[in-house]
């Protein structure tokens, strides 16, 4: 057994790292970004209305760059652009009557972030005597993206970083100022070129990799590389809206409301539909066994939406039950006895994991009474009875055991959905729980939040599945993990 859980915890981290790059590709593909685009600069800088003002480039920009926004998602080829293309881009721009706002704007976008990977064409279109004034003045606007970089941001900066964000500032603000202007002639815009084309030859190291530089940003200047980086070290980011609260602090925060309603249901569940399944499985075919497979029938099927809002109409503002949060207000939660208040979490907790458990309830329970119907079949079930054995003894030992294995493979991955938490539950009962804090980041576009529930949810998923193979051979001798 040893050798095979061994095998097991060595695959786990490469499947788990394949789940990632599924989930982090299906994300970062999804249309649009974590903003509302509302405006893109000619210099691909794109904008975003805010509470009716337009941010300025610069600021949203920033954005991007934190969220890695600017790169390609898992492989970045940008390097190996040809002139053509860079060529045919810009003459898109000059015709604008033939193409949509959105595809332009999406071609804008994406010309920009491509800027700093495709200089020497920008640079090369820019200074050709056979270029267009206006295909020159687009590729000027580019090339000032493309070499415009970020601060490096933080409360505290080394002085290295400090010397580097001024020189950084300083390059910026050229470049800006450099910024073709519709009310440039050409002599003005001959000038900003060949300044711009001056800047270019100090800093042409940057821009013109070599064939083993272009090897390494084909794998490390990309989104996921940036991301599983920082997971490897456990930093699994901040939350979009506010960059001072980590991800796993927010999930600490929610930790015991989430893990109550999600695992105290499990166990209840667990050892309730084992109950009646055997009490329906030895009463095959009676009445109580009909009676209790139609109402179980009926829970499955009425949806959770309307268990919920019944349960706190009908029965919590009937009977003065408590239906708002896991605890009472705190100016009275914290002057109770520690045995009031785990019957004031009690009472509190009792209405939602109803609400979450009826369903898996009803959906177990027809599938042990089916286990413990087949097993019961068995040759070696009988042989025990022909042996004389009492019917405790029979059911105990022989079909309780056996048949616990089919329950113990459906609930095993179960352990994945504590992080997912229940988000009409925690909705309607007001329990600041995982299921409204990950639903609320999906709705904001909270990348950070969305690939911790997928990365969480996942290895809780696989470490479920490897406790399940463990139990089988607890719960059946026959079993070899070997």
């Amino acid at each position: 057994m040893a050798h095979y859980i061994l095998r097991r915890l060595l695959l786990l981290p490469i499947t788990l790292f394949f789940i990632v790059v599924v989930n982090f590709a299906i994300i970062n593909m999804a249309p649009g970004e974590p903003t509302s685009v509302t405006e893109i600069s000619p210099g691909g800088e794109a904008r975003r209305q805010e509470n009716g003002a337009v941010t300025g480039d610069e600021r949203y920009l920033q954005f991007r760059e934190r969220y890695g926004l600017t790169l390609p998602i898992l492989f970045n080829t940008w390097p190996n652009l040809s002139q053509e293309y860079v060529k045919a881009t810009l003459e898109t721009f000059l015709q604008k009557k033939e193409y949509s706002f959105k595809h332009l704007q999406d071609l804008r976008t994406r010309l920009g972030d491509q800027g700093k990977f495709i200089m020497p064409k920008l640079a090369h279109v820019m200074e050709s005597p056979d270029s267009l004034w206006p295909m020159k003045k687009e590729a000027m606007r580019f090339f000032v993206r493309g070499g415009t970089r970020q601060a490096v941001l933080g409360g505290n900066l080394t002085d290295k970083q400090r010397n580097e964000n001024r020189e950084i500032s300083k390059q910026n603000l050229f470049l800006r100022e450099h910024l073709p202007s519709h009310l440039d002639t050409e002599q003005n815009l001959q000038a900003k070129i060949l300044a711009l084309s001056s800047w270019y030859q100090k800093n042409q190291s940057r821009f013109e990799p070599t064939l083993w530089q272009k090897f390494g940003i084909f794998f490390t200047e990309t989104r996921f590389f940036r991301y599983f980086s920082r997971v490897l070290t456990l930093d699994f980011g901040t939350l979009r809206d506010d960059p001072t609260k980590t991800v796993v602090s927010e999930v600490i925060s929610r930790f015991k409301y989430s893990l109550t309603l999600s695992v105290t249901p499990l166990i209840i569940t667990f050892f309730l539909c084992l109950f009646f399944g055997f009490l329906m499985a030895l009463n095959h075919n009676s009445l109580l066994d009909h009676g209790l497979n139609t109402l179980f029938l009926i829970l499955y099927a009425i949806p959770i939406f309307v268990v919920a809002p019944f349960l706190i109409e009908e029965v919590a503002m009937k009977f003065g039950w408590p239906f708002s949060g896991f605890t009472s207000p705190e100016s009275i939660y914290e002057q109770e006895t520690s045995l009031q208040r785990l019957f004031d979490i009690a009472r509190h907790i009792f209405l939602p994991i109803v609400a979450i458990m009826y369903g898996s309830l009803a959906t177990q329970t027809r599938l042990a009474r089916t286990a413990v119907l087949e097993v019961a079949k068995q040759d070696y079930v009988r042989t025990a009875r022909a042996k004389g054995l009492t019917p405790s003894t029979v059911v105990s030992r022989y079909i309780g055991r056996n048949a616990s294995i089919t329950i113990v493979t459906a609930i095993a991955g179960s352990l994945g959905v504590i992080l997912g938490g229940s988000l009409i539950v925690e909705t309607l009962f007001e329990i600041d729980g995982f299921g409204k804090f990950f639903y609320d980041a999906v709705l904001n576009r909270d990348y950070n939040v969305i690939m911790f529930s997928a990365i969480a949810g996942s290895f809780l998923a696989l470490v479920g599945y490897l406790l399940a193979d463990i139990a089988y051979m607890l719960l059946d001798p026959r079993v070899s993990l070997e």
